[in-house]
């Protein structure tokens, strides 16, 4: 009897030993997983610092771009009556730069104007905006009228 109690005695030791042996494996291994994971989130952290910063560039770039190309649009905007394909007369040409920016009266230099026209400037890619695109509608569809507004001084 002795011999079957050291014998669970020392099964009961071998179970304790493989116990302790599992739970600091498995301690050492979250450790190594706490530590990966560590690493991973400061190299996840650093990468969107990078790609933040690659962002904020990229965007003040093209914020200049069209900074620029909008300036340039203006300025070609204030000149085109000088500019050779501008088929009308400079002094009959009117700016008023929105909706749209000349209003053309041809003619207006005689005294007798036979045509009014109206001018929207483009540079490079640029297309009509929505406002700009009715507005050559009403006109395509002669929704055009003259209205004279008397003022009372009282």
């Amino acid at each position: 009897m002795s011999i079957t109690i050291y014998s669970l005695i020392f099964m009961i030791l071998i179970e304790l030993v493989v116990i302790l042996y599992l739970y600091i494996s498995n301690w050492r291994k979250s450790v190594k997983l706490d530590s990966i994971k560590s690493s991973i989130q400061e190299i996840a952290n650093e990468k969107a610092k990078v790609i933040a910063m690659e962002s904020i560039e990229k965007a003040r770039k093209e914020a200049i771009q069209q900074s620029r190309a909008v300036i340039s649009g203006k300025v070609y905007e204030q000149f085109a009556p000088y500019m050779p394909n501008f088929k009308h007369n400079p002094k009959e040409a009117r700016f008023i730069g929105s909706p749209i920016d000349y209003v053309v009266f041809d003619g207006l230099e005689n005294n007798e104007v036979k045509s009014i026209y109206f001018v929207e400037i483009k540079s490079g890619k640029s297309s009509l905006t929505n406002k700009e695109e009715s507005i050559k509608k009403a006109i395509e569809r002669k929704a055009v009228y003259f209205e004279t507004i008397y003022i009372n001084n009282d």
